[in-house]
């Protein structure tokens, strides 16, 4: 009762008349501009200022009824933040609880600068437990020192020197994430910066694998667990060893098993898009298709790991022919509205796509009406050369795509003579860019194309000197590699195949 007192004086004294929140009596009244701006901004309807100030008010963002309207929005948008439903089916344990922390931490700290420490205390002890039990660091370092505190005023000294352990192995625990979150960051960096893994990355890798497994030893964070994973997984990834990274997503599967109090789907999913790239690499599309579906189920549609997995499974569908599939995965994630909100890189990425999936339908003679979209989003090959500058940078990894692909659309329309003024560039990319291991295929196939330039084109001749490259790909590099990069869109054994039969079904020489 002591503690209801405290905080009823407080909120006596200091409550507003109103708590503005968004609620269900609120988002009833479609009368109502909050909620006319609220539907517009979740069913993205209104994607910038202009948008939603010509809409609610037929007028310009400085307006200032839109301008009042705009900042009572994001303050009852941000109140709103404390009254979420935290018994939501789509909160884990793990999520639920982590909320509630966070919730419980805002409470004590305005609890203690209003004056009631006794109420404070005893939301500090209670978050606490909680927080041990799911091994919240920061949350268990912030409670325990309110605690360690409060035992130092009331001269409880036992309870004291308890809080100030907790404090203590919380702080190193917390010094110790901090650490393994900076390994996996700058690893990630170097690892995102480049399409393509070399000696010195693996070698950064390697170091920060051991580094984490050292502060691993002595720590036992879920989160800091969880990152080793994480890093061995990109040490794996680094020396193409994609069975390595298959072992690892498992026992990082296992581990969230056994520590249900960590275990959260969004972990899951992220595992099975890793393990769907991995089998990709290695070929292996029956166990690929497997995580692909597990996927379907884990990730929440718009979501940027949504978007992730159907780049995957896009690649999944082309890598087994199966077009029709991956001609529905394309239109659904161009026409999604959350695509116009990606990065850069990815809506290059889709380009490049786009570009195969219209090649496929043009040289198989599918049926165009599956790849219809609107007219901003309409295939030309000239715009699209102009459109993937970052890609066109990375001279081992997706620039290797757009400049096979360019080739095959001239092959396709016997621009013959296009692909001749190439030829000596190609050749001299090849040799300087695709000399390492994994360059190899891609090496292999481009000399294989020059072969068909040097070959006048003709079929047999083509065929038969291309043979070698051909085999040397299939048996892969010189440690027996020969696994298929991301930016293999089509598999090159199939490409090969399509370029012999427009070879040997030539189309009319253009000028």
């Amino acid at each position: 009762m002591k503690n209801l007192i405290e905080i009823s004086k407080i909120v006596t004294k200091k409550r507003i008349s109103k708590i503005e929140i968004f609620d269900k009596s609120l988002l009833n009244r479609k009368d109502s501009k909050f909620n006319e701006f609220y539907e517009g901004l979740v069913n993205d309807r209104f994607t910038t200022d202009e948008e939603a100030a010509a809409a609610l008010y037929e007028t310009s963002p400085l307006d200032d009824k839109y301008r009042q309207l705009k900042s009572r929005f994001t303050k009852r948008l941000l109140n709103t933040l404390f009254f979420l439903d935290s018994n939501d089916p789509s909160f884990s344990d793990y999520h639920k609880a982590n909320y509630n922390c966070n919730k419980n931490w805002a409470q004590i700290r305005i609890l203690l600068t209003s004056g009631a420490r006794s109420s404070a205390v005893k939301i500090a002890a209670k978050t606490l437990s909680v927080a041990q039990t799911y091994k919240f660091t920061d949350i268990i370092l912030n409670c325990s020192r309110i605690l360690m505190s409060n035992a130092s005023l009331t001269g409880n000294e036992r309870e004291y020197e308890d809080y100030f352990a907790i404090t203590e192995q919380a702080l190193s625990d917390l010094q110790s994430e901090i650490r393994g979150e900076e390994l996996y960051q700058q690893l990630s960096i170097k690892f995102a910066s480049s399409a393509y893994s070399d000696e010195q990355m693996a070698k950064t890798a390697e170091l920060s694998l051991e580094k984490i497994n050292n502060l691993c030893a002595t720590c036992n964070s879920f989160q800091l667990h969880y990152l080793r994973y994480q890093i061995w997984i990109i040490k794996a990834q680094t020396k193409a060893n994609f069975q390595e990274v298959i072992q690892v997503c498992e026992k990082a599967e296992q581990y969230l098993n056994d520590n249900p109090n960590f275990y959260q789907n969004v972990k899951l999913a992220n595992l099975a898009l890793v393990r769907i790239n991995a089998y990709l690499q290695l070929r292996d599309y029956e166990n690929g298709r497997k995580n692909a579906e597990r996927c379907l189920d884990l990730l929440q549609e718009g979501s940027n790991n949504w978007f992730i997995f159907l780049e995957y499974y896009f690649l999944l569908a082309m890598h087994t022919e199966n077009y029709i599939n991956a001609a529905a995965i394309f239109i659904k994630v161009i026409n999604h509205p959350r695509f116009d909100y990606s990065t850069d890189e990815r809506k290059e990425k889709w380009k490049i796509f786009e570009a195969y999936i219209n090649y496929i339908f043009e040289s198989e003679n599918l049926d165009r009406d599956l790849l219809s979209t609107d007219a901003k989003h309409k295939f030309r090959l000239h715009k699209f050369l102009n459109e993937v500058p970052n890609f066109s940078k990375d001279k081992r990894g997706y620039n290797v795509s757009i400049l096979v692909v360019q080739i095959l659309y001239m092959l396709e329309k016997g621009e013959y003579t296009g692909i001749i003024n190439r030829a000596e560039a190609l050749n001299v990319y090849c040799s300087r860019y695709l000399r390492k291991d994994d360059a190899y295929r891609s090496n292999c196939f481009l000399k294989m194309l020059l072969t068909m330039v040097k070959e006048d084109f003709v079929y047999d001749r083509s065929r038969s000197m291309a043979q070698k490259y051909l085999r040397k790909m299939m048996h892969g590099d010189p440690t027996g590699n020969s696994t298929v990069a991301e930016w293999e869109i089509i598999p090159y054994e199939i490409l090969w195949e399509k370029v012999l039969n427009r070879l040997k079904n030539k189309v009319a020489v253009k000028a």
